[in-house]
């Protein structure tokens, strides 16, 4: 049984041929105990003074014979241990290679029939997906060097010899190290190029997901931008200019990503980047951006323009107040003959030249505006230049009015005055 050359041809056989030579060995432990007793025993006869039934020598020779034997049948069976452990070793290594063999293939089989995802959900999961995926890949890279290792040292000890060239000797265990580390580079390869197919597809929707957004937001600001409400009064006119105002901000600072889109475009993978559907996509954000542009500059300037109406309306109206009073004033106004009289109407008349001063440099600034309104096309060119007309034909009515109050206050001055030269 020691001297068998039979070492199994799989780790199975193996581990039940080390069962059976542990029961080998625990029956030698047995019997060495037993021809211990047998010798201390028969070496008893050798020592007997007197009468001796056989020859001391031949007892001691037969002793030493029988533990030379248990010393040989000790030294076969830890011989046969090693060769069965070195066995084991071997062909848990090649059950170990086996073993990854079956999981590169399980993988390879997963891999070759993953997608890319078709939209930005599906690619992110798939991305989690793998990224576990590279996990188990560094664990099993992990013990694929562990067991490579096992068999370089298999391979240092040479013992593949006493395991009856098991998997084909040295030679199988390099072939098989060498097989199996070739698939594991093969699927670290397509793991790698699959990755970077989900980072070109991720790249690709997140693209198309931002350029989404962005044409969401072009399109509320076209919708604000286009809107022909104009206000009805100064005050809300002035609060929808100021909320224009910063939504032409907003637009202004999309521009930076409406031209970034040409660059990120660029940046895709050439599958994505030179389909038609995204490339006219990218056209159709320019061409919305460059009509939100256009239509907030022209909402800005009609803004401003129905906001210079309605403040001009308001000056308009504050000067019309004041001719009201200073006509009904001058209608009414009875020329003193008085001397003292007349100088005090007199002083009222030069206060009323300040005031004049004043009101005339405000209905030139209307008059400007209402200039400007018009030549710009105002759709209320007529309706201002009416209201401009009316203001200006009532103050040349005031100044009629002064001047001929200014008139008739000198012709009195002169009267009073020669009267008292006289």
């Amino acid at each position: 049984l020691l001297v068998s050359k039979e070492l199994g041809k799989h780790l199975l056989e193996v581990e039940d041929l080390l069962q059976k030579q542990g029961l080998l060995e625990a029956d030698i432990s047995a019997q060495s105990e037993r021809v211990q007793a047998l010798n201390a025993a028969a070496l008893k006869f050798s020592e007997l003074e007197g009468y001796q039934p056989c020859d001391p020598q031949i007892i001691c020779n037969r002793v030493h014979h029988v533990r030379t034997c248990l010393e040989e049948l000790r030294e076969l069976a830890a011989r046969r241990r090693q060769e069965l452990e070195d066995s084991r070793q071997l062909w848990a290594f090649f059950q170990e290679m086996e073993e990854a063999e079956a999981w590169i293939r399980e993988k390879e089989q997963i891999l070759a029939t993953k997608t890319c995802g078709r939209d930005l959900s599906s690619v992110l999961a798939l991305t989690k997906e793998h990224k576990n995926m590279l996990g188990e890949l560094g664990g099993r890279r992990a013990l694929l060097h562990h067991s490579m290792k096992k068999g370089e040292q298999i391979l240092a000890k040479k013992s593949f010899s006493a395991a009856g060239g098991g998997g084909g000797g040295g030679g199988g265990i390099q072939e098989k190290t060498r097989e199996v580390w070739l698939r594991w580079k093969k699927l670290e390869e397509v793991t790698g190029l699959h990755q970077q197919r989900l980072q070109e597809a991720l790249s690709f929707f997140q693209f198309s997901a931002e350029t989404d957004d962005l044409v969401a937001w072009l399109q509320d600001a076209y919708r604000i931008a286009s809107s022909d409400d104009f206000g009805h009064d100064e005050h809300s006119s002035q609060a929808l200019l100021r909320k224009h105002r910063a939504v032409v901000e907003q637009v202004e600072k999309h521009r930076g990503a409406v031209l970034a889109l040409r660059e990120q475009l660029a940046l895709l993978a050439p599958e994505h980047r030179q389909g038609v559907d995204v490339q006219i996509r990218v056209v159709e954000v320019e061409q919305l951006y460059g009509e939100v542009a256009e239509v907030a500059v022209l909402r800005q300037q009609w803004l401003q323009d129905a906001l210079a109406v309605y403040r001009m309306f308001s000056e308009v109206h504050a000067c019309e107040v004041w001719v009201d009073e200073k006509e009904q004033w001058l209608e009414r106004m009875v020329v003193p003959e008085e001397l003292d009289e007349v100088e005090v109407v007199q002083h009222r008349f030069e206060s009323l030249d300040q005031e004049m001063n004043s009101v005339m440099g405000r209905i030139l600034d209307v008059n400007q505006v209402v200039q400007q309104l018009v030549d710009g096309g105002h759709p209320s060119s007529e309706e201002v230049r009416s209201c401009q007309d009316h203001l200006n034909s009532r103050w040349n009515r005031v100044v009629e009015l002064v001047e001929s109050k200014k008139r008739q206050l000198s012709s009195v001055l002169r009267i009073q005055n020669y009267l008292l030269e006289c």
